[in-house]
């Protein structure tokens, strides 16, 4: 099967939708499946050098290219040309859309538009949700075939706000690669490979924002440092990510002072960590912080399951998405997202597991088993492929029932001589 998939960015930007892209698609690939990408360049990417997908890079498909080019027929007729390019080109048998629901709506209505002109079906995965007329239109306006949620909490919006029908919403959890993200080697091994021997780790590896609680992390290390002096918090996030809020350069900014403010400079290390990267951190860590504090609760949260896959403890908040993956005290701790009292909750929970190592370690091996039953990439590409068979062949047979409209049937009458019968052969 041909399977193109749209989205705002691929890595090396970094991101839980761009990892995600990744185990889905790469898996599929190795399944036999042909896998085409349209997305926004990078002057970091050679798009030649992927062996498992073909990549098309184009400017309209930047968010910060499509917020400085200004709404109106010219932009909308530039996406549909590079759409219809694009379609033209790689003759998908399925269009998977990510993100599609916001930001701007060239592209999902020239994608309804183009999906009608080549009968090719369209998924929309929806990674995020905002309650806002754009992101309902888009999702209630565009004939999408399925549109998919990352977790239950992103389904909820869908049906109750945008007023999307439920059978045209499906729940898809992410999967991680079980075999990149594992527990190996041991802890001291990695910690040493980082120059982290014999201290305390704790990780916080998550999109660099506001909303996805770093600041409460390094209070809460804060706060633990005259029990362990040795204490390192290592934030990840530092690279290129998608910044569709405008916020990192001022929020790095208010990081770093807030650093320098509580005399933590010994006790933060700031890493930019590539994907092979990443697991060796989760490693390095006896603990793992995805604190998340966002207003509408966090989608997913595809951080905590690469951490559980790697028989690490968790502690997140109570936000959205991420308790469909960890469970209070039985892969991972829960804590009360309430901004005021978080970095407490962090502290109090934090020292609990680095004091407790048999609950620590009870936690991290709960959490591989939760990971190697629900969160496989593998899994996660059969039931994606599932989906994609089923609306092929569905588009195969409204194509047949078309064509049997516009054929017009023969008569069936042979017509001989005089007297010869006149029933139908």
């Amino acid at each position: 099967m041909k399977i193109g998939v749209m989205h705002w960015a691929f890595p090396p930007v970094v991101g839980g939708v761009e990892s995600h892209l990744v185990y889905l698609y790469e898996e599929l690939a190795s399944r036999g499946h042909e896998i085409s990408i349209l997305t926004a360049p990078h002057p970091e990417r050679d798009d030649q050098s992927l062996h498992w997908c073909s990549i098309t890079s184009d400017d309209h498909m930047s968010i910060d290219y499509l917020l400085n080019d200004p709404a109106g027929p010219p932009r909308h007729k530039a996406v549909y040309d590079m759409m219809e390019s694009f379609i033209m080109a790689e003759k998908p048998d399925v269009i998977h859309a990510h993100n599609f629901h916001y930001f701007v709506p060239d592209h999902a209505e020239c994608l309804d538009e183009l999906s009608q002109k080549y009968g090719v079906p369209t998924v929309l995965t929806v990674h995020n949700y905002w309650e806002d007329d754009l992101c309902r239109h888009l999702l209630r306006d565009i004939d999408w075939d399925k549109i998919v949620a990352v977790s239950y909490h992103m389904k909820s919006p869908c049906i109750f706000d945008a007023k999307v029908s439920p059978e045209k919403v499906e729940v898809h959890y992410h999967g991680v690669r079980l075999d990149q993200y594992c527990a190996c080697g041991d802890s001291d091994t990695m910690k040493a490979k980082f120059g982290l021997s014999g201290r305390n780790v704790v990780f916080h590896p998550a999109r660099a924002c506001r909303s996805k609680g770093t600041m409460h992390s390094i209070e809460a290390v804060a706060e633990l440092r005259k029990k362990y002096p040795d204490i390192c918090l290592i934030v990840s996030g530092n690279g290129d990510s998608v910044d569709f809020e405008r916020e990192r350069p001022a929020f790095k900014s208010d990081v770093q002072q807030l650093v320098e403010d509580l005399g933590m400079e010994a006790n933060v290390l700031f890493v930019k960590a590539t994907s092979e990267e990443m697991p060796q951190y989760m490693n390095a860590s006896d603990v793992i912080l995805y604190p998340t504090i966002m207003p509408q609760g966090e989608a997913f949260g595809i951080a905590p399951v690469e951490a559980m896959a790697c028989s690490k403890p968790v502690i997140v908040t109570n936000s959205g998405g991420l308790v469909e993956s960890t469970y209070h005290r039985i892969n991972g701790i829960v804590v009360n997202r309430d901004p005021d009292k978080l970095a407490a909750a962090l502290s109090t929970n934090i020292d609990l597991l680095l004091s407790d190592r048999d609950l620590a370690d009870y936690l991290g091996r709960n959490g591989r088993e939760l990971a190697e039953e629900r969160f496989d990439a593998k899994k996660m590409a059969l039931r994606m492929e599932d989906l994609y068979n089923r609306l092929v062949n569905d588009s195969m047979v409204q194509k047949v029932s078309r064509m049997s409209t516009l054929v017009k049937p023969k008569s069936g009458l042979k017509k001989v001589g005089a007297g010869a019968s006149t029933k139908p052969v």
